[in-house]
């Protein structure tokens, strides 16, 4: 259980560190964390025993190194051919002008990875690690589209099972109908079914075959949805054709190889 707790404070810490994207202090750390100082005083110095953060001794802060960036090299190597999932993902927002989300299934939800917020009135707020249900969420519905209809109908038991309050429980046949629908859009909308007064569109993504499937979305006002909504479809169809144009090939020609192998 203790390898567990450490396990998930150093994934924490590793994430603030995005989020505020400049060195802490060891106190600012464990106030943002919510853990002891101790804790945390421990947790930098065994980091820093492996070379993953450094420490400046005059300033008195913690830097991740670049080793950190390095155990993810391989997975943005693999995006580099469609000018980079970062990179894309910045025109995203670019040209819709709102918050710009990466969504991956866990479990019976849908968890934010990556958001690149916009700081705008009434901008959607989106927390990396916060999951919504499959059957709730744009990026969901997006994900369960790639699944088929009796998985779609085991994971909506699921979610309605895990459902916090009634009005998120969905019926399946109904439910069922909604996939139907993103398949045959291209990609899906919500509209206040979990946040009120915010929707959002998602559509999935080409990734390396080695990867979970993934769902890139753009949260937005419902008060904007209507005067967005060609532009914010046709920007994710974009995104999705160029993603679809150099990893799924790239993934084919990798499994070709691995079963020559």
């Amino acid at each position: 259980m203790r390898s567990i707790k450490s396990a998930e404070r150093t994934l924490a810490l590793f994430e603030l560190f995005t989020k505020r994207q400049r060195p802490l202090s060891v106190g600012r750390i464990a106030a943002e964390l919510n853990i002891p100082q101790p804790s945390t005083s421990m947790l930098l110095s065994n980091l820093l025993q492996l070379g993953y953060i450094s420490y400046d001794r005059f300033a008195r802060t913690y830097t991740p190194t670049i080793r950190v960036a390095l155990l993810g090299g391989w997975i943005n190597h693999r995006f580099d051919q469609a000018g980079g999932l970062t990179a894309r993902l910045k025109d995203l927002q670019r040209r819709v002008d709102e918050t710009v989300f990466i969504g991956i299934q866990n479990g019976a939800h849908a968890q934010y990875i990556f958001n690149l917020p916009r700081d705008k009135p009434n901008g959607m707020q989106v927390v990396n690690g916060h999951v919504k249900l499959l059957t709730g969420s744009a990026v969901g519905r997006a994900l369960l589209s790639l699944k088929s209809d009796q998985e779609i109908l085991k994971l909506t038991h699921r979610c309605n099972a895990e459902a916090g309050e009634a009005r998120l429980r969905v019926v399946p046949s109904d439910f069922l109908a909604i996939v139907t629908t993103v398949r045959e859009r291209g990609y899906a909308q919500t509209r206040g079914d979990i946040t009120p007064d915010f929707g959002a569109f998602a559509v999935t993504v080409d990734a390396p075959h080695e990867l979970v499937p993934i769902a890139v979305g753009v949260g937005l006002p419902i008060d904007r949805i209507e005067q967005k909504r060609d532009v914010v479809i046709e920007a994710l169809a974009e995104l999705k054709g160029v993603f679809a144009e150099y990893i799924a090939p790239e993934a084919g020609e990798s499994q070709d190889s691995d079963t020559a192998a």
